[in-house]
């Protein structure tokens, strides 16, 4: 067992379970003192509620969010917010991510699993004005634990179906001096969900080993310095993907074994300052991610002869963020700060397919890539108290982008020209927002931004088609009400939205080859209700539930002489939505039970039957036993063993079955 190092907030451990054990916890629909709009926060007793061990579990709990699973650690997924997407491979995310503050880059490297974490924060629409890292469709913060003042810790075991084995160790507190720390180390394993038949083996199977390290040092109350690092090594089987054709898909006949092996590496360091006036933080990291390899069978063992894709990626981002806020009681609040961000991609990426046009040659294309990006940004943030009833928001970002690609292809079939370009633009993100304190427990907001999408360059398309796509422009209209009730503990979000999107970028086929060209669809409308609601009917008993509906369309888009207008955007379910309750009981036992459904999901921009998830709905239920000193509980996932697809690629006619029905024991001592 590698046990690797720390710093990302564990994300990754694998397509199983968790590769530690969250601390019991719920999903609150509850207002932050500083924003103007409601804020989907997440504990770590709504995560266990709903068994959330991974980041695309967050799918259902937050009302408008889902994510595209290709089942390859983040790799080809898409993450979307009230109908924003990313694109597959090289676009920006809409939705921006930080962990313990550590700005992340592309969606490819977003965490597919989650280890303990404190709080996760989801605010939706365009956030530029408050953060360093740009959320044109909102923004996810994920905090792991701080370190108490004494020394504690806990030793995780579970065992499950397909063999599952995780293991975990945490521990926190001080080391003497002015020095305390936080750990987080786990090992996770699996066997394969899918069989293969040529092979007779399951070959999709799951190991990943890594960890979390904090060093705190406090030497005055108004000072700390923190250095974070995070390390974590990934040796999978193949992709989890079948044809869609198959009597059963979670069988497939690949004739050779595929692999994603990848390694994450983030070192960062911060800082916080407190003054008479408010604080100053400051946030500068550094962060690998090395995809080397990532194989894939193209035509699934249909004996078309030897197809298959062999992609090496590379990415280096480094960042930092200066930030100057003010104390949070104060009547005029306000935050502003400076960002930098640069990222290189690297890549070397191989395709071996048939040409499924006379005379039908087999192609053999080697793609060598390097694309550039830097970002720099001012940006500002104001809330005013007004009145008793009335607070003003309003906030300004600046930015300047710088985009530059180096592409070279060979082929046997004949190499096109060399790829070179650079691209910079500047463009500004405002937003405006009222809250009006109707009762002291009902508020009503209104709330006005526009987030920009900075364009850029793709690799896998020829000059031909063009590898350069523009800047996405967001205009985001949102109203809602929000009561919070103490004394009833009862809290419910309520929430409509209209966002009209420009230039909406998207990813595109391009026949006959396996090329992807990013494309701007002149005008998409997204149009939606959100609904949260926390409750606590009686003392031991907890009620969570959330609805989002999402009705994202085609104004105007046309590609290869097709007319998409109306259309559903594809990767966007119609709805999303959870239900959980738990019970304590008195003498140490738990239970608890919850669902996730999801709508209907198009998987291309035609909306073809074929590369459609219809709606399904996941049964999770736990029981379980706990002390101060350990819990043992049973687990159960998708219990009435639902089949869905979380992707799938209309390109070679194939998808990735969702998880199977899973069961498991888990068992944890604290110390």
């Amino acid at each position: 067992m590698r046990l690797a190092s720390l710093a990302l907030a564990l994300s990754t451990a694998v397509h199983a379970q968790d590769p530690f054990l969250l601390a019991p916890t719920i999903v609150e629909a509850e207002r932050i003192d500083d924003e103007p709009a409601a804020v989907s926060v997440i504990s770590p007793q709504s995560l266990e509620l709903f068994q959330a061990s991974s980041f695309s579990d967050l799918t259902g709990i937050v009302p408008g969010f889902n994510v595209v699973s290709a089942d390859s650690r983040g790799y080809g997924q898409v993450v979307t917010m009230r109908g924003s997407t990313n694109t597959l491979f090289f676009g920006p995310p809409a939705l921006g991510l930080t962990i313990d503050d550590v700005p992340l880059g592309h969606a490819f490297s977003y965490p597919s699993e989650l280890l303990e974490m404190e709080e996760v924060r989801v605010y939706r629409g365009p956030q530029g004005p408050n953060f360093g890292r740009n959320g044109p469709a909102g923004m996810v913060e994920m905090f792991t634990p701080r370190p108490g003042e004494k020394f504690a810790g806990s030793f995780t075991t579970e065992y499950g179906s397909y063999d599952h084995v995780g293991l975990g160790l945490q521990t926190s507190g001080p080391l003497g001096g002015d020095f305390s720390h936080t750990l987080q180390l786990f090992h996770d394993q699996r066997d394969g969900y899918v069989r293969n038949t040529f092979l007779g083996d399951e070959t999709d199977d799951r190991e990943a080993t890594g960890g979390l390290f904090n060093l705190f040092w406090n030497p005055r109350d108004d000072f700390e310095l923190r250095l974070r690092y995070y390390g974590e090594f990934v040796n999978d089987g193949s992709q989890r993907l079948s044809a869609l054709s198959s009597a059963d898909p979670f069988n497939d006949s690949s004739d050779f074994r595929g692999a994603t092996d990848l390694e994450r590496h983030q070192l960062s360091i911060h800082s916080r300052k407190d003054f008479d006036w408010g604080k100053m933080e400051t946030i500068t990291s550094y962060q690998t991610w090395d995809l080397d390899p990532s194989t894939v069978d193209l035509d699934l063992g249909a004996g078309l002869g030897d197809n298959r894709s062999r992609i090496v990626q590379n990415q280096d981002l480094v960042s930092n963020e200066i930030r100057f806020s003010s104390e949070d009681d104060a009547r005029l609040r306000w935050r502003a700060g400076f960002f930098q961000m640069m990222i290189e991609n690297d890549g070397l990426a191989t395709r071996r397919f048939l040409v499924p046009q006379p005379p039908y040659p087999n192609a053999i294309e080697d793609t060598q890539f390097s694309i550039d990006q830097l970002n720099l940004a001012t940006y500002g943030n104001v809330t005013w108290q007004a009145s008793e009833k009335i607070t003003l928001d309003a906030g300004l970002r600046l930015d300047y982008h710088e985009s530059e690609i180096d592409r070279l292809k060979t082929s046997n079939l004949g190499a096109p020209a060399p790829v070179r370009g650079s691209d910079d633009e500047m463009f500004v993100s405002p937003v405006v927002g009222l809250t009006y304190a109707i009762t002291p427990t009902l508020d009503g907001f209104v709330r006005s931004s526009i987030g920009n999408k900075p364009g850029g360059f793709t690799a896998f398309v020829d000059s031909v088609h063009g590898p350069e796509f523009d800047r996405e422009t967001n205009w985001s209209n949102e109203i809602g009400l929000q009561y919070d009730n103490s004394d009833q503990d009862l809290r419910i979000g309520l929430r409509g939205f209209w966002d009209q999107i420009d230039d909406y970028q998207f990813n595109q086929s391009v026949p006959p080859s396996t090329d992807f060209a990013i494309v701007n669809a002149d005008e998409v409308t997204s149009l939606g209700v959100e609904l949260d609601l926390a409750w606590t009917p009686i003392e031991r008993l907890t009620v969570r539930s959330s609805l989002g509906y999402v009705n994202a369309e085609f104004d105007s888009y046309s590609a290869f002489g097709n007319n998409f207008n109306g259309k559903e955007v594809p990767f966007v379910p119609e709805y999303t939505g959870s239900a959980g309750v738990r019970y304590d009981f008195d003498n140490g036992f738990f239970a608890q039970t919850s669902v996730r459904v999801s709508g209907s999901t198009s998987f291309d921009a035609a909306n073809t039957g074929t590369f459609t998830q219809d709606a399904y709905a996941l049964w999770d239920a736990e029981i379980g036993y706990a002390t101060e000193r350990f819990t043992i509980a049973l687990f159960g996932r998708n219990l009435l063993d639902e089949e869905y697809y979380s992707f799938i690629n209309p390109q070679i006619q194939a998808g990735s079955p969702g998880d199977p029905q899973l069961l498991g024991l888990r068992l944890r001592t604290m110390f």
